[in-house]
C-alpha cells in the first residue's frame, strides 16, 4: 500500500468518531462546540454539531468549503486560516499528524445580529505522500464571552476608567515605541504633559466627584483637538500626556496653543455649576531632548512645573542643560550617602544659638541635622531635608532627630532646644509617642523644648496642623512656626494656630537695610505677632546694623551669623556675647 493511501485511511479512521457518533455530536452542541472534517485536497468541509446555529449564520451563508469559510473570517493577523494550519510545520512524514490552534471571528452581514462571534479552532492535520496537509479534523468552540473578558482586562490595563483615554502605562510604552521609530527613520516627535491648575480648589469647594467631571471633560477637549495619529492619555491625577508624532519644535507651540484654547475658551458645565479650567503645558522633543522614556517624562514634567511657576505664556519647552547630567549624578551620590547615614545611625546634631535681642544672651539653640562624614554638598540641613523628602525617608530623619534631641536634653539639664519636624511626621503616632515618653522621662524637658513646623507645610493642611499644635501644647512644649512670611497665608495662620514663637523668614532680613518694602513687612510682622501674643525670631541676621534695627522694632530673638554658626558643641556662648566680653 502506498504512503498516500495509508495517510488517507488513517485520516478516515480518525474522522469516523466525529461524524458517526450521535452522542458525540449532541455533546458538542451542548457545550458550544462543533466538529469538522476537512478534506484539504478537495477543499470540502463536513461540519457536525449544528455549526450554523452555534455561530448564528445568516440564511444561505456558504461555509462548506475551505475557501468559502475563509471569506467569512476576520483573523487577528494577516495569515489565512489555511496558512496558519500549514504554518504549524513546514513538512511532515507521510501519515504523520500535526496539531494546530487558531483564533478568529465571524461578524458583519454573515451573522444574524452582526455582532462578532469569536471562535477557537483546535485540530489535527495529517500529511499526505508529499508531507503536506491532506486532511484535517478539529473542533471549533465559541469563546466570545472569554474574548470579552480578555478585552476588558486588556482595556483596564491600557485605559483609564475615568476618562476612557489611554493610561500612563500604555502612554509610557508608546513613548518608548516613538523614540525607536524616530531613531530608525530620522524623525522628530514631541511629548507633552498638560497639567490642570487649581483642580484642588474644585475638589475643596465642590467635592471630588465634580473634580472628576472637570478632568473627564478636559480630557475630551484635548482628545478632540489632537490629530488622528497623536495619542492623548491620562498621565496622573489632573495631568494628561500627549504624544505628537512627526512634530517639530515650532509645531509644539502651535499644538500647545490649540490645546490651551480648547481647554480655556469656554467654561465647563458640571452638575454643581460652571468651572473655568486653567492649564499649563510642558514639552520635550523626541529624541533630541530624551534618550529614554524616563528622561522624556522628567523633562516634560519639569517644563510643565516651570511653566506654572515662571511663565506667563503657560507653555514651556525643555531647554537642555549641559550640566544637568553631572548634577543628577551628584544628587544620586548624595542620596546614597544620606540613605546610608540613616541606616547606620551616623546622623548628628549641630546647634545654632538663638539669642535674646536685648541682651545677646543665648535663649535656646536650634537643632540642625548633620552627617558624621558628610560628602561635599551635604553639610547644610536644608539640603539634607530636601533630599530626604524627595527620596521618601524624611520620616526616618525626623525620628532620628527627635532621638538625638531628647538625648541632648537629658545630657544637658540647662539646655533649651528647638526641633524641626515635617508635617508628614507630625501625623505619625509613633513619633508623637516617642516625644511624649521623652518629655515625661527627662527632667523639665517639656519646658525646655520647642517644636518647629514650617508655615508652608502647615498651610497645606490647616486642620491637621492645628490638631498637631494642640497635641504639642498638651505635652507642655512650645510651638514655633518656621519660615514665617514665605507663604501667602501668614495672617490666616496666626489666627488659626495658637503659636508661641514665629520665626520670620531670613529672606526678608538679608536686604533689610536697603529695602523699604522688607522693612515695612518685617516691622508689620513683629507688631502683628506681638498683638497675637507670640514671640518673634528673625533669622539670617548677619550684621550689627540690621540687628539694631530689629531690636528697635521690638524683635524678641535674633539668629544668624552675627551670633554664631551651628556648631557640634552645645552650651558655647554666642559670638556676640564673646565680643562684648572681650
Amino acid at each position: 500500500m502506498s504512503d498516500g493511501k495509508k495517510a488517507r485511511r488513517h485520516g478516515e479512521a480518525m474522522s469516523k468518531p466525529v461524524g458517526a457518533r450521535t452522542e458525540g455530536t449532541h455533546l458538542l452542541a451542548l457545550t458550544g462546540q462543533a466538529g469538522y472534517v476537512w478534506d484539504i485536497a478537495s477543499d470540502g468541509i463536513d461540519w457536525t454539531g449544528n455549526f450554523a446555529g452555534l455561530v448564528g449564520f445568516a440564511e444561505d451563508t456558504p461555509f462548506s468549503s475551505g475557501r468559502d469559510f475563509e471569506k467569512l473570517i476576520q483573523a487577528e493577523g494577516s495569515q489565512s486560516r489555511f496558512g496558519h494550519v500549514r504554518g504549524t510545520a513546514s513538512t511532515a512524514k507521510p501519515g504523520a499528524s500535526v496539531t494546530y490552534q487558531y483564533i478568529y471571528a465571524i461578524a458583519g452581514r454573515h451573522v444574524r445580529n452582526r455582532e462578532a462571534v469569536w471562535l477557537e479552532d483546535t485540530g489535527v492535520w495529517w500529511a499526505g505522500a508529499d508531507g503536506r496537509p491532506e486532511r484535517a479534523e478539529g473542533v471549533v468552540r465559541v469563546i466570545s464571552e472569554r474574548r470579552k473578558r480578555e478585552e476588558s482586562l486588556k482595556r483596564k490595563s491600557d485605559f483609564d476608567d475615568l476618562t476612557g483615554l489611554s493610561n500612563r502605562r500604555y502612554l509610557e510604552w508608546q513613548v518608548g515605541e516613538v523614540l525607536k521609530a524616530c531613531r530608525e527613520h530620522d524623525e522628530s516627535a514631541a511629548f507633552l504633559i498638560i497639567g490642570l491648575d487649581r483642580i484642588e480648589l474644585v475638589n475643596d469647594f465642590y467635592g471630588f466627584a465634580i473634580g472628576d467631571e472637570v478632568i473627564r471633560q478636559c480630557g475630551e477637549r484635548i482628545a478632540a483637538r489632537a490629530r488622528g495619529d497623536d495619542l492623548v492619555a491620562r498621565f496622573s491625577g489632573a495631568k494628561f500626556g500627549v504624544i505628537l508624532r512627526k512634530c517639530s519644535a515650532r509645531e509644539i507651540h502651535v499644538a500647545s496653543r490649540r490645546f490651551l484654547e480648547a481647554l480655556q475658551s469656554q467654561v465647563i458645565e458640571t452638575s454643581a455649576g460652571p468651572v473655568t479650567p486653567h492649564a499649563t503645558i510642558g514639552a520635550c522633543l523626541l529624541p533630541r531632548h530624551a534618550a529614554s522614556v524616563r528622561e522624556a517624562v522628567a523633562h516634560a514634567s519639569a517644563a510643565c512645573k516651570s511653566a506654572r511657576i515662571h511663565s506667563g505664556y503657560r507653555i514651556k519647552v525643555h531647554e537642555p542643560d549641559p550640566r544637568a547630567g553631572e548634577r543628577r549624578r551628584k544628587e544620586a551620590a548624595l542620596a546614597t550617602a544620606l540613605a546610608a547615614a540613616c541606616e547606620q545611625n551616623s546622623l548628628r546634631l549641630a546647634y545654632q544659638p538663638v539669642v535674646a535681642a536685648g541682651s545677646g544672651d543665648v535663649a535656646f539653640h536650634e537643632c540642625l541635622v548633620r552627617m558624621s562624614e558628610a560628602p561635599d554638598g551635604l553639610t547644610d540641613a536644608g539640603r539634607i531635608i530636601a533630599i530626604a523628602s524627595r527620596l521618601g525617608f524624611v520620616g526616618a530623619l525626623d525620628h532620628r532627630s527627635l532621638e538625638l534631641t531628647l538625648q541632648a536634653l537629658s545630657a544637658n539639664p540647662q539646655a533649651h532646644l528647638s526641633l524641626n519636624v515635617s508635617m508628614e511626621t507630625a501625623e505619625d503616632p509613633l513619633w508623637l509617642s516617642k516625644l511624649a515618653n521623652g518629655v515625661h522621662s527627662i527632667e523639665k524637658a517639656a519646658d525646655r523644648l520647642i517644636v518647629e513646623i514650617t508655615e508652608s507645610h502647615a498651610a497645606d493642611d490647616m486642620a491637621e496642623a492645628a490638631k498637631f499644635v494642640s497635641v504639642i501644647h498638651s505635652l507642655g512644649c512650645r510651638v514655633a512656626i518656621d519660615d514665617f512670611g514665605a507663604g501667602f497665608t501668614s495672617f490666616t495662620n496666626l489666627k488659626t494656630f495658637d503659636i508661641d514663637i514665629i520665626k520670620i523668614d531670613g529672606s526678608f532680613s538679608t536686604n533689610l537695610l536697603s529695602s523699604s518694602k522688607d522693612q515695612v513687612f518685617v516691622k508689620s510682622l513683629i507688631d502683628i505677632a506681638r498683638a497675637c501674643g507670640a514671640k518673634t525670631v528673625v533669622e539670617w541676621v548677619e550684621d550689627r546694623q540690621t540687628a539694631d534695627l530689629l531690636i528697635g522694632w521690638g524683635a524678641d530673638y535674633l539668629q544668624g551669623h552675627l551670633y554664631g554658626e551651628a556648631g557640634m558643641q552645645l552650651g558655647a556662648p554666642s559670638l556676640e556675647a564673646v565680643r562684648r566680653s572681650a
